[in-house]
């Protein structure tokens, strides 16, 4: 009978086998995992299962287990995650070991041997002092994970991927061995494909190209969920071996050999009457050839042919050489016509490439080059393997190419590719943008029957993916390989389907061998893969449309504008559509109060008495699992509806009547999580944001790296382009205006009112040292961001290259002068040798003029200019958050409280800076209280810079606003700012950080702008949303999920797949 207790990890100390990290970093640190909780069990242990994610969650084997083995009087706590269980004997599951996490997991240690049926394991150490036996798959995944076995390891199928950690003492037994992570010959060290053979098609995932290695084509969870279950997710031993046929008796000792050579050139590889073959596998080519005379009259030895493209080349050479003979053997050799007797010879020479130039051909052997010889040998197992495969093929009569020619028939091909996807969207076979699209890692492409250039062209289909790398000299994508199933309709009789195949782009297409297992494999998975995807994509857009059409034919109004005020709403809308109304608005403010409730349970959470982590009640975790649940929120019942109302939002737009849509939206409430994915995938990103004194609102909508991106202006129902617009920005007074239109930029008294001074663009590569050679391009000229000084005679400016301080040229930018004016860099400023800012992740090519460029490409940029234009604020993604003063000295430098400074701010008075910084969708923002500015220094005086000056008093470790949002806007009024962020809320906090409410738009928060008094607020999101919000004294929003004081007055919608934007 085992026994067990539950320790921390410094009482098994002495167990922990000394080979492993763990004890190493116990010996390093003896403190630094010794309370980490180990289930420690002396003796035997079986059980039914082991998830090693939450081994003593509620309801496991473990829990039970353990429980059983307590008395009334052990009240030990169960704690909620479990660093160890450690098995001071032998281990026995019946079913499976898995886990979910492969980021990290509860660790197993087991002294003696370990026997279970399936282990799909990752994240965590696996230790087997004794032996390992899997009797169906063992699956190691993912670097965060490690087995070690010393006792040897038995299993049918081993899995091992993505960089796991595996050390094996002691024999192996593996049946079929699929080993990416050890230099050992494996079923797929050359292809994927044989992994379409080990498991059931249901864990495929066919659209993965194997280029990122064998875990990407399988369905990890669904392996773990079948295997848990009880299943097998691999096919049986026969089953593997009848679908993956293999000539194991044909060179068996893989050596480069007189023996294995003749017998590969002698296998049905090469057909009948033919004397060469040629095959190819990831970036390696060959060819085989039988010893005969050529039509030149050249006699041609038996041989392989290999190329490593562009790397090596290897000629595996049998020359029949004549024996030895004296005089009189020669003389009746002659007279009697008698062949001379020969002997077999190996020849084996090289030659390697340098910069894709091949060098000169020597002699191989295993001590002249090991480099050459190794590679070598690797390329002569590829050939074996493939032969192997293809002989294989031979013995049971090509099953592969049965099923190809049974399941890509002429008819089929022909009604796949007629799905419109391929005649109306994908439909030029000559236009690169319009030949094809990729599908996954697939790219697919079809040609239909045509004249081209006065030539009949037959259907065709191509399936392509991305093969190893482009080699020096190679054409552009060069290193895509392709399938091309060519149809012949034109001859009589049935249609004549042709499957070619190429290795590299620019080569032409050749016959697929029907003996090439991995290429059929892999053309069979594709077509299966992209069919399947394109034909329900086909099916859903059908849906869709049949969808659209009926809505669009049952929305419409029984009265349009102009609408006298006296008209009841349901003289405007249907019946159904009222009825439709009542249903939205009530399902609209019980999901609201819904969230709210979960957000306020959040944001006040109740004491509670004891905690699961530290009791040994089985009632308090199940309580939490319960709770957990409890507090997901439902989703938005709305979203079933919400095509016919966007509809209808569609309709009232049109009109564009004020009354009409106000009408509109006081029955239907706009609701964002109702749009969520809508948004997300056709949603225009729109910022900045300007609210104009006269009711207007100015936006760019699209990115500024888009071509398609665009200034609007709208003003209630009206929408109105700018297409002249090329970049605005507002002085902080709000009087003075920066415009672009991609040529200069001027600043005016008011927007589009006269000028005030007029200024060159910068170029990119201004205030660069000598180390950063980045070239002047369009890249510098953009305006992305633009903010004009009060008096209109300075203007700071953001493009990827870098932030600027803009100078009015000397004429005042008079027509035909060439004046350039002043562009100071403020940011960067410092260019150490060694980065960031000349590392090559913040540097980009760009084509000009046909030659490419490269020129500085930050991310994360960021500027603002202070209220009262004492402080610029700067930084990017690998600076700290910057202070500068107007003429662009450094003030002061704070450290990020998070990973990445992304946004910064002022407060309204100036008297402090907010600068946010970030990691995934998380963010702090801090909050640095500003001192008055010193005098000039005498350096200063002199032209030159000052050191780095200590941050303000108290600003060395300023205080938190916020500790939870990645900040993309804000906006400030007297003691109060307002952050938008990554999941589409406002939050309002006090300068001290109180939190004072929030507002919920949808969507990452993009853009922001609010009127002087606080009683407008607009705010623009990545999904397309630019929203005004109006300051209520109602209390809030029924409508709208938050705290605000703010409702929701009008909505515009910037979607591309809509026919315009869309006011709600």
């Amino acid at each position: 009978m085992p026994t067990a207790r539950l320790c921390p990890l410094a009482d098994v100390a002495a167990l922990i086998p000394a080979d492993c990290w763990l004890a190493e970093r116990l010996a390093q640190d003896p403190d630094a995992l010794a309370d980490e909780t180990v289930l420690w069990i002396t003796g035997d242990v079986q059980w039914p299962e082991l998830h090693l994610d939450a081994p003593l969650a509620s309801g496991s084997p473990q829990r039970r287990w353990w429980q059983s083995l307590q008395t009334g009087a052990d009240n030990t706590p169960i704690p909620r995650s479990l660093f160890l269980i450690l098995v001071d004997g032998h281990l026995r599951i019946d079913g499976a070991l898995t886990c979910d996490d492969t980021d990290g997991a509860t660790h197993l240690i087991v002294t003696g041997d370990a026997q279970m049926h399936n282990a799909v394991i990752g994240g965590q150490l696996v230790y087997v002092q004794g032996a390992l036996r899997v009797q169906d798959l063992l699956w190691g995944h993912y670097n965060h994970g490690e087995l070690r076995v010393q006792g040897g390891l038995q299993a049918r199928v081993a899995l091992f991927t993505d960089e796991y950690h595996l050390h094996i003492a002691g024999p192996e037994q593996v049946e079929f061995l699929l080993d990416e992570v050890r230099p050992v010959p494996h079923l797929a060290e050359f292809s994927c494909e044989v992994l379409g053979a080990v498991f059931a098609p249901e864990f495929h995932n066919g659209a993965a190209s194997g280029e990122d290695g064998l875990a990407a084509m399988l369905h990890r969870p669904q392996v773990v969920a079948a295997v848990r279950a009880g299943d097998s997710a691999v096919h049986s031993s026969a089953d593997i071996q009848a679908a993956w046929p293999l000539a194991h008796d044909l060179c068996a000792d893989n050596s480069i050999s007189v023996p294995n050579i003749l017998a590969v050139v002698h296998t049905p590889v090469i057909a009948h009457k033919e004397h060469k073959a040629y095959g190819w596998f990831q970036q390696t080519d060959f060819s085989i050839c039988q010893r005969h005379v050529d039509e030149d009259g050249d006699q041609r030895g038996d041989n392989v042919f290999i190329t490593v493209w562009k790397t090596w080349d290897f000629y595996l050479s049998v020359e029949q050489t004549p024996a030895p003979q004296g005089l009189l053997q020669r003389l009746a050799a002659t007279l009697l016509r008698r062949s001379v007797p020969t002997t077999p010879q190996l020849t084996l020479l090289y030659r390697r490439y340098n910069q894709g130039e091949a060098g000169e051909w020597q002699a191989l052997a295993e001590g002249t080059d090991p480099e050459a010889w190794q590679a070598c040998q690797r390329a002569w197992r590829g050939v074996l393997d493939y032969v192997r495969k293809a002989v294989g093929q031979h013995r049971a009569r090509y099953p592969l190419h049965q099923r190809l020619v049974a399941t890509l028939t002429a008819e089929h091909i022909e009604r796949f590719t007629s799905l419109p996807v391929f005649t109306e969207q994908y439909n030029d076979w000559w236009d690169s943008d319009r030949n094809g699209w990729w599908e996954g890692d697939i790219w697919v492409g079809a040609r239909q029957p045509c004249m081209h250039d006065g030539e009949p062209w037959g259907r065709t289909l191509k399936l392509s993916w991305h093969n190893g790398d482009d080699a020096p000299g190679d054409d552009e994508d060069n290193a895509h390989s392709a399938y091309q199933i060519n149809i012949d309709e034109a001859r009589e009789g049935p249609a004549l389907v042709e499957f070619t195949y190429a290795q590299r782009q620019n080569d032409s297409r050749a016959p697929l061998p029907r003996g090439a297992a991995d290429h059929i494999a892999r053309l069979l998975r594709f077509y299966g893969a992209v069919e399947a995807r394109i034909r329900a994509q086909a099916e859903q857009e059908a849906a869709r449309q049949a969808e659209a059409r009926r809505i669009e034919a049952a929305v419409h109004l029984l009265a349009t504008p102009p609408l006298a005020a006296d008209v009841p709403d349901v003289a405007v809308f249907p019946l159904e559509l009222m009825e439709l109304s009542a249903q939205w608005q009530a399902d609209g403010q019980a999901y609201v109060a819904a969230v709210r409730a979960h957000q306020l349970a959040q944001d006040n959470p109740e004491p509670t008495v004891g905690d699961a982590a530290t009791t040994g009640d089985e009632g308090e975790n199940e309580d939490a699992e319960e709770e957990e649940k409890e507090n997901t929120i439902p989703p938005d019942p709305r979203k079933a509806a919400a095509p016919t109302v966007l509809q209808l939002a569609r309709v009232v737009h049109r009109h564009a009547d004020a009354d009409l849509g106000e009408r509109f939206r006081q029955r239907f409430a706009f609701a964002p999580d109702a749009f969520v994915q809508h948004a997300a995938n056709a949603g225009c990103f729109i910022g900045p944001v300007i609210a104009l004194d006269d009711g207007r609102v100015l936006a760019r909508i699209g990115p500024a790296y888009d071509d398609t991106a665009h200034w609007v202006a709208v003003e209630g129902p009206q929408h109105q382009p700018l297409p002249a617009l090329r970049g605005l920005g507002r002085s902080p007074n709000r009087h003075t205006f920066a415009q672009g239109d991609g040529q200069q930029i001027t600043t005016h008294q008011g927007f589009g009112g006269p000028v005030i001074a007029r200024f060159a663009l910068p170029r990119g590569n201004e205030g660069l040292p000598p180390h950063v050679p980045v070239a002047p391009g369009p890249l510098g000229q953009r305006c992305d961001e633009l903010i004009p000084f009060n008096d209109g005679q300075r203007v700071l400016l953001l493009n990827p290259t870098g932030i600027y301080l803009l100078m009015p040229t000397e004429n005042n930018g008079s027509h035909g002068e060439s004046d350039t004016g002043g562009v100071q860099r403020l940011h960067p400023q410092t260019f150490d040798e060694d980065g960031p800012y000349t590392w090559p992740k913040n540097q980009m090519d760009e084509e000009v003029g046909g030659q490419t460029i490269t020129t500085l490409a930050l991310d994360m940029l960021h500027m603002a200019l202070s209220p009262d234009e004492r402080h610029i604020a700067v930084g990017d993604q690998d600076s700290s958050h910057i202070l500068l003063d107007a003429q662009g000295a450094l003030v002061a430098e704070y450290d990020p409280q998070s990973s990445y400074p992304h946004h910064a701010a002022f407060s309204h008075d100036g008297t402090r800076l907010f600068a946010n910084s970030c990691h995934l969708y998380w963010g702090s923002t801090l909050s640095a209280p500003l001192a008055p500015l010193s005098p000039p220094s005498p350096l200063a005086a002199q032209g030159l810079q000052d050191a780095p000056q200590p941050a303000p008093t108290g600003a060395e470790d300023p205080p938190t606003l916020d500790d939870r949002c990645r900040v993309y806007a804000s906006a400030t009024q007297p003691g109060l700012v307002v952050l938008g962020d990554a999941d589409g809320y406002l939050h309002a906090f006090s300068d001290d950080g109180q939190a004072l409410w929030r507002h919920h738009i949808g969507s990452t928060i993009s853009g922001m702008d609010m009127a002087p008094d606080g009683s407008v607020l607009w705010a623009a999101s990545y999904g397309g949303y630019l929203v005004r919000l109006e300051r209520s004294e109602a209390g809030m929003d029924l409508y709208s999920i938050g705290t605000s004081p703010y409702v929701e007055t009008s909505r515009w919608i910037f979607w591309s797949d809509e026919a315009g934007p869309v006011r709600w």
